[in-house]
């Protein structure tokens, strides 16, 4: 029985073809789906990074032609008065779109109509420039007012003092005002009474010698935090 087994088994190789071995992938196919994205969709900048706005970006603040909600509208013309309700694309149609804009002043609660005017974009770009200017201004105004500091120590050497004073005057020749502040420093040798109320008498000479008063009484103690603020009237 065993020898018509082995007899057997290769006759039924040759007749029976034999089974197909499943091809083995050797790179997975990408599941990834791909689309396009839509740039406003995009998403914010990181956090740090410098956002640079166009001059359309700052444009763009302003609620202007299709981006007026309300369908009917009333114009302010120059003289200050207001047109009769008239429908928002027929303004529009009836303006240079490439030199113009119809600009949304007011949208009024309750009201089914939004105050506009037209503007010129040329008009409207000086706007933007003059209101970054006067944030400008008013900003180093801001900062005019704001007092310079230098900080001195109680046994600070003559050498560093000397160009601390200089840095003062300097201050206070540009029509600053200076605060210096006066304190021990942590792991620095102790100044001597005599030295210190050396030190805070160079601070006082040094000043009045470019014409500076004290504006308020100094505050603290000599070999304590004391603060000297001095400004030319």
């Amino acid at each position: 029985m065993r020898r018509l087994s082995l007899l057997v088994q290769p006759l039924w190789r040759a007749l029976v073809p034999a089974r197909p071995r499943p091809i083995q992938q050797l790179y997975p196919l990408s599941t990834r789906s791909f689309s396009v994205s839509n740039p406003r969709l995009a998403a914010p900048p990181r956090p740090g990074k410098v956002q640079i706005l166009t001059i359309e970006d700052k444009i763009n603040d302003f609620v202007l032609d299709e981006n007026i909600e309300a369908p009917q509208v009333r114009l302010k013309t120059p003289d200050g008065k207001l047109s009769d309700p008239t429908n928002l694309h027929q303004l529009l149609g009836s303006i240079d779109r490439s030199t113009s804009y119809v600009m949304q002043l007011a949208n009024p609660e309750h009201q089914p109509f939004a105050i506009v005017q037209i503007v010129q974009r040329a008009d409207l770009v000086k706007r933007i420039k003059d209101k970054e200017a006067k944030e400008r201004q008013a900003k180093h105004a801001q900062s005019q007012k704001k007092p310079k500091q230098i900080e001195l120590n109680w046994a600070i050497s003559g050498n560093d003092l000397q160009l601390k004073m200089k840095q003062m005057q300097e201050f206070l020749r540009k029509g600053k005002k200076v605060e210096v502040l006066l304190a021990n420093k942590r792991r620095q040798r102790r100044a001597t009474p005599e030295e210190a109320e050396s030190v805070l008498q160079t601070v006082k000479q040094t000043a009045q010698d470019v014409g500076a008063i004290e504006v308020a009484p100094m505050e603290g103690a000599i070999l304590k935090q004391a603060t000297v603020v001095v400004k030319i009237p």
